[in-house]
């Protein structure tokens, strides 16, 4: 699709707080935490610390092998500390993001720079946003080998060797004839990991980034190469020109002022806590961005993001069983684009006829589309979310 948009979220609930005996009698009240796929609440230890599992035990909080290695609950960490990680889930003072959204803001921070009024990110699975991943590295192998669910921890499970691939473009300028692009992940093995460190899907040395970075920063892996590592988040990125630097709250705002805008959508228009299909609580919570679409060209933008397999505690089954089901949506903003009479209706609604777009007002213009099953809508339920299919539609695809 040429043409583009935006959407909406945000939000201004306040969660009620448990209460907790400190020593000595005290009662206090600390903040609920959410598991990151919403499916649990409870509380931590510390506020700044990330819940895991609340069937787990408090004993191994911190303790992140033993979430990858013990199957049971209860041998496992309750909650992690700031700063730590499974998987691409960070924990970031308390709520969950991912490691895939600080990747993102430093490919952001660098298009601040080197192209501020036009360049494109997209962030998606590595078989969404890379065209080529079937070619032959070192020692025979294919670089998709170090990329998809090949990977391995401790107890043998098998884990994705990395996560989301964020690509960013930007144009041909007066000094380069061609687009530059980067690209960055981050991974679930060790950088250096002989068997599959991602470096050989590169067609690099698994030693290469070995030992490089301290703190959390990119820094160069060596002085006449393109990769670029941290290692506080064990996440790379390759950069053909040019330098990173540390995101500002400038970067931020890239995808917080359009989470604000598409907020107020959702508040002044959507959220109805009355209406089982008007019921948006989960939206301020939106935080992950491991699926993600950051566009400008000059004064028009768009942004986009979809939270992907979601389970949002509240939400039961038709027969009233305890488990949450699945919820995946989207949310997209247009700004300054021309998306011709009455887009909602004729573009948006092509797509899903259940999505949000009515009564916009204001110079944006926002979308916001969910897949959930209710009763009445089984036949909606049934197989892959179309919302997955919208998202791909609504971003475009950017394919190196």
């Amino acid at each position: 699709m040429s043409k583009q948009r935006v959407w909406a979220l945000v939000f201004f609930l306040l969660a009620s707080l448990p209460f907790v005996l400190a020593e000595g009698a005290d009662w206090y009240a600390v903040p609920i935490h959410y598991s990151w796929d919403l499916s649990m609440s409870g509380s931590c230890a510390n506020e700044t610390q990330c819940l895991v599992d609340i069937l787990g035990n408090s004993t191994y909080d911190a303790n992140l092998m033993r979430w990858y290695e013990l199957e049971e609950s209860r041998n496992k960490p309750k909650c992690i500390n700031n700063t730590q990680y499974l998987l691409d889930y960070y924990c970031d003072r308390g709520n969950w993001t991912t490691r895939t959204k600080l990747v993102a803001l430093s490919l952001l921070k660098y298009a601040e720079t080197a192209s501020p009024e036009n360049f494109t990110l997209y962030c998606d699975y590595y078989n969404k946003t890379l065209n080529k991943f079937h070619y032959s590295v070192l020692q025979g192998a294919v670089a998709d080998e170090f990329l998809g669910d090949y990977c391995s921890v401790a107890a043998g499970k098998l884990i994705p060797c990395v996560n989301s691939v964020c690509v960013l473009k930007t144009p041909a300028t007066t000094s380069s004839s061609q687009e530059t692009i980067a690209f960055g992940t981050s991974l679930n093995i060790p950088v250096d990991s002989d068997a599959k460190s991602f470096m050989k899907a590169l067609g690099k040395s698994p030693a290469l980034c070995r030992g490089k970075g301290a703190g959390n920063v990119f820094v160069k892996c060596d002085v006449n190469d393109a990769v670029w590592f941290n290692s506080a988040i064990n996440s790379t990125i390759w950069l053909s020109s040019g330098a990173l630097s540390q995101p500002t709250n400038l970067t931020a705002g890239k995808i917080s002022n359009p989470m604000l805008s598409m907020g107020a959508y959702v508040r002044d228009f959507l959220h109805n806590p009355q209406n089982p299909g008007m019921n948006f609580v989960y939206f301020p919570k939106t935080r992950l961005f491991n699926h993600l679409y950051v566009a400008q060209n000059g004064p028009r933008a768009v942004f986009g993001f979809m939270e992907a397999n979601l389970r949002p505690e509240y939400t039961l089954l038709p027969d009233n069983e305890s488990e949450p089901v699945p919820l995946d949506y989207i949310g997209v903003r247009y700004s300054n684009i021309d998306l011709d009479q009455d887009p909602c209706l004729n573009l948006i609604k092509l797509y899903d006829s259940k999505a949000f777009c009515e009564n916009q007002t204001g110079t944006g213009f926002n979308v916001i589309a969910r897949h959930r099953c209710e009763p009445g809508y089984e036949d909606y339920c049934k197989g892959a979310s179309p919302i997955v299919s919208v998202w791909s539609a609504l971003t475009g695809k950017l394919r190196p």
